[in-house]
């Protein structure tokens, strides 16, 4: 079952670049009527700035942006109606710092006509965004395909899915997953990543060095701005928190090895299910010069002794940012990586031998050509 909207990655790459930049020009273009507003309000003349402040600017930036927002972006481009609320309630706040303190204004009014449909809005797509992520979670033992479900009935961009989706799940793996098991699906050989590779040490090394620094940047920055200060501790304090995330991710997400298919894993964000019979060859050495750049990806942890998957024919796979690609190389990154490429080669080759006659009996009709 198709749990998410099509993606734009599922059309061809320059209708995807196409479609990004008109929605990127159709969001600037109704950012732009913010600046239209509020250049109107504050050049408006003394006699009739009341009036722009109190009626004109909280109907544009409350009604006509988030109207426009909606028919430019939204509805054109089939995302989820509850975007418009954060213009709402962009256009509420500024409206509300350039009310009037005296007189009339529009500005309850919108305020509470605003606040009634903010509510219709969230009950109806809040149980739309449910049903997605019950759904997928009954279908999966990802976090990561949870929320891309979850944000997939909002949005149709399957590259912001992806990225929040990524960003979601190594949240849930710093807050939920502790006590977990492994998720080894019936079937797989798993083989971890963080045991003997220093993984885990080199997390911890690097979070301490973030918290030391940002102790010293919070000390620094606060002697001109202690707002900046704060804001520069809470996001590197966060960085180091989703690094611990991925980490915990990692630990959670061994390399898989089934019976038809290699299952590389990097942390919270990304999952490749590689088929065997696409496997030419497992090795610790790097491909050589010939082999181009943009064919090879790596998801080996970090710190992890390399391990080279060549493929016989490209295989288009995620990356990091939500985009597609098609790879001749993977690296993985396995405590044991002898062990992995046997599993790995033995898989395919019990996968293959029936194709080309390993291991089954010749047929009447070969033994008479042969014999022949």
């Amino acid at each position: 079952m198709d749990l998410s909207p099509p993606p734009l990655e599922s059309r061809p790459a320059s209708d995807a670049h196409r479609t990004g930049g008109r929605i990127a020009i159709a969001i600037l273009t109704v950012l732009s009527l913010y600046v239209v507003d509020l250049a109107c309000a504050f050049a408006a003349p003394e006699a009739a700035g009341d009036f722009v402040r109190a009626i004109a600017v909280p109907f544009d930036l409350m009604v006509c942006v988030p109207t426009a927002f909606y028919l430019l972006v939204v509805r054109r481009f089939s995302h989820s109606p509850a975007l418009v609320l954060p213009m709402i309630a962009l256009g509420g706040v500024l409206s509300s710092f350039l009310a009037p303190t005296e007189g009339p204004s529009l500005l309850p009014l919108l305020t509470a006509a605003a606040l009634a449909l903010e509510a219709a809005i969230i009950m109806r797509e809040g149980r739309k965004v449910a049903r997605a992520y019950r759904a997928a979670k009954s279908a999966s033992s990802r976090p990561n395909d949870w929320f891309a479900a979850a944000l997939g009935a909002l949005v149709r961009s399957e590259r912001i899915v992806r990225l929040g989706a990524g960003e979601l799940a190594t949240e849930w793996y710093l807050l939920r997953s502790w006590g977990h098991a492994p998720d080894i699906p019936a079937g797989c050989r798993a083989f971890t990543q963080h045991r003997q590779s220093g993984h885990m040490a080199l997390v911890g090394t690097i979070a301490a060095v973030m918290l030391a620094e940002t102790a010293a940047v919070h000390l620094l920055v606060a002697r001109w701005s202690t707002p900046a200060a704060c804001a520069l501790t809470a996001l590197s304090l966060y960085a180091c928190a989703i690094l611990v995330g991925d980490a915990r991710a990692t630990v959670l997400n061994p390399l898989l090895v089934d019976d038809h298919a290699l299952t590389v894993r990097w942390g919270a964000r990304l999952c490749e299910r590689i088929p065997l019979d696409a496997v030419r060859s497992v090795g610790l050495s790097e491909p050589g010069e010939d082999a181009p750049k943009a064919e090879r990806l790596s998801l080996a942890a970090m710190g992890a002794r390399p391990c080279w998957i060549e493929l016989s024919r490209p295989v288009p796979v995620r990356t990091a940012f939500g985009g597609m690609r098609e790879v001749r190389w993977l690296c993985a990154g396995p405590d044991d990586p002898a062990a992995f490429a046997h599993a790995v080669l033995e898989a395919r080759k019990a996968l293959v031998a029936p194709d080309e006659g390993f291991g089954r009996m010749p047929s009447d009709g070969e033994r008479r050509k042969d014999g022949s």
